[in-house]
Order: C-alpha cells, then sequence, then structure tokens
C-alpha cells in the first residue's frame, strides 16, 4: 500500500490578511459614521468617526507589518510522509522554503498541546515537547528542510468534538531571528492512534 504525502501550510499564512480584513471592516463602519455625522451634525458621531478611522488604519498597518514579515520566508509547506501521522512509527517530513541557501533552522520542535476552554478563556498548556534535526537541502534556488520523527506511545491526541473543552493537538515548529525581527511557523500535524 502506498503511504500518501500531505501538504500542510503554515498557520501565519493569514494572518496578516485576517487582521487587514477586520481593518477594512472598520473603515466601512467609520464610513458609516462619518455619513450619519454629517447628516445629523453630531459632534459626538464626528468623534465614534475618529476612533473606528483610527483603528482601522491601525489594523491595516499591523496587517501589513505581518505580511511582509510571513513574506521574508514565504509559504512554507509542511509535506509529511505518511499523511496522517502515527503514534509509535517514523514518519518523514520536509519543508519547502523558497531562499536559496538558507541555513537558519537546524531543529524542528514537535509540542503536544492541551488546550483548556474555561467559559470565554482558553489555556494552551505544552503536554510533552521534543525535537528533530534538520537535514538541509538546497535543491533548484530552494532551500528544503528534512526530519524525521517518532511520536512516542501513551502521547494521544483527542479530535473527537470540534468543540470540545478539551483538546489535545500535535505542532511543529520552528523559530528564528532575522533583522531584529522573529520569524515563526507552526503546522498542526495531523495524528491518528
Amino acid at each position: 500500500m502506498q503511504k500518501l504525502d500531505k501538504v500542510i501550510y503554515s498557520k501565519e499564512s493569514k494572518t496578516g490578511v485576517t487582521i487587514q480584513g477586520f481593518g477594512v471592516i472598520c473603515f466601512f463602519a467609520a464610513i458609516t459614521l462619518l455619513y450619519t455625522a454629517t447628516t445629523s451634525n453630531s459632534p459626538a458621531l464626528y468623534f465614534f468617526f475618529a476612533g473606528f478611522f483610527s483603528f482601522s488604519m491601525l489594523l491595516w498597518g499591523i496587517g501589513a507589518y505581518q505580511k511582509r514579515k510571513f513574506s521574508k520566508l514565504g509559504k512554507t509547506p509542511l509535506t509529511l510522509t505518511p499523511s496522517i501521522c502515527t503514534i509509535g512509527e517514523e514518519f518523514k517530513g520536509s519543508i519547502d522554503i523558497e531562499k536559496p541557501n538558507f541555513n537558519r533552522v537546524k531543529i524542528i520542535s514537535i509540542t503536544l498541546w492541551h488546550r483548556t476552554m474555561m467559559g470565554d478563556d482558553s489555556q494552551k498548556d505544552i503536554v510533552w515537547e521534543s525535537s528533530a534535526t534538520t537535514h538541509i537541502n538546497h535543491v533548484d534556488g530552494k532551500t528544503i528542510l528534512n526530519f524525521c520523527f517518532v511520536i512516542p506511545y501513551g502521547k494521544e491526541p483527542t479530535n473527537k468534538a470540534f468543540f470540545s473543552e478539551n483538546k489535545y493537538f500535535w505542532e511543529a515548529s520552528f523559530e528564528f531571528v532575522e533583522s531584529m525581527q522573529s520569524i515563526k511557523r507552526t503546522w498542526e500535524i495531523p495524528v491518528k492512534i
């Protein structure tokens, strides 16, 4: 039986766009307030317009910063073989980085997280963590980080309910500093028992 590969994109890929989207929503709310303020000539509505407009510009700027920070490495897809990791069996991963001669990442962290929901609050705790050494290959103007790992027995994920109050999940990640900025990539790894 052939084991299929699975490509997973990092969690950071949508952060900047999402923040800018909220900025656009606030901008349209500000324009609506401006229209209402000019028709009713209410000074309080001008004040609210200024607040919404300023907040929308702030969100737009933060989103642009996150997008620029993300573009330093690009999409960085993680390819897993097999496509779903099994406890006790070795899985292989490779991360494609669209930069030639990229040698900044030597270790990939593998983490089991426990997320607990308590009302409106959520808390993430590390249950178990280990690392894998990367084998760096430079191919066709890009860098490929290869690693392999075995998830030990007794460290099981739970994906029973979408809105579960207690959820365990696996994550692969790396982080490094470039130009005084911390650049991080994280991927949620599908694990079956």
